[in-house]
């Protein structure tokens, strides 16, 4: 097989494991940004610094996802 191509493979499945796990550590943002924003609690009971700090992560995340995303396509493009 072509030296290349098994690079390319090789960073297709890399990239692909990157996006796995930003996306199940989003999901996880996700989850915790219900509870710390409870439509039940006190409004002064809400830790919206945690929530603040979280939602900026989960953000950072999805435009490394999105990147990533447009980095997989590609390559499975040139794959083909």
């Amino acid at each position: 097989m072509n030296p290349e191509r098994m690079q390319l493979k090789g960073l297709l499945a890399e990239s692909k494991k990157k996006f796995q796990l930003l996306d199940t550590e989003a999901s996880g943002l996700v989850i915790l940004l219900r509870t710390l924003l409870n439509p039940y609690a006190e409004i002064k009971d809400l830790d919206t610094k945690k929530a603040c700090a979280t939602m900026q992560r989960l953000n950072k995340i999805v435009e490394e996802i999105n990147i990533l995303d447009i980095k997989i396509k590609k390559l499975e493009l040139e794959l083909e």
